[in-house]
């Protein structure tokens, strides 16, 4: 066996190792990267029992301190997440949030052994292998982010471990 195929057949088993490791990590405790930017989504707990939102995020993207959270939209029974920069607090807006959002769109779970997608799982529930926000390398290159970027973190991000 040539050092070509060792290679190969030990990168095989740290992926199928961070997916192990992944389906014994909750959701809420999961740092997600993207492979060509190095981008992380780093996932924390809802901010309490008697909000909408269902997952808490956070990212930086440059010298940005990016914000997100997922909420569940009942109208069309799918997770909703947004990643936000510099929103205010307090009483704000539609239009306050609709100015500050870098990306907003419907949050997959990708199981990367069957390729099977479904929406991202529930606080609690096993974190997937990695996760699909659509559309938002565009989207942050047509904010106020992407200015000056040369390449945008790509719509999938793999899991990278699990907090304590």
């Amino acid at each position: 066996m040539g050092a070509s195929s060792r290679a190969i057949i030990l990168l095989a088993a740290l992926a199928l190792a961070d997916a192990a490791f992944a389906a014994n990590c909750p959701i809420e405790k999961t740092t997600y990267r993207e492979a060509e930017t190095g981008v992380e989504l780093v996932f924390s707990a809802a901010s309490g029992e008697n909000t909408p939102v269902s997952h808490g995020f956070r990212s930086e993207i440059g010298s940005f301190k990016l914000d997100g959270h997922v909420m569940f939209d009942p109208e069309i029974e799918r997770p909703v997440a947004m990643l936000m920069n510099n929103c205010p607090e307090g009483d704000v807006t539609g239009a306050d949030i609709a100015a500050c959002t870098i990306w907003k769109g419907i949050v997959y779970g990708i199981d990367e052994k069957t390729g099977h997608v479904d929406l991202l799982p529930p606080e609690g529930a096993d974190a997937p292998d990695a996760i699909l926000l659509p559309g938002l390398g565009p989207a942050v290159l047509s904010s106020v982010i992407g200015k000056g970027m040369e390449a945008a973190p790509w719509d999938v991000f793999e899991f990278k471990g699990c907090a304590a």
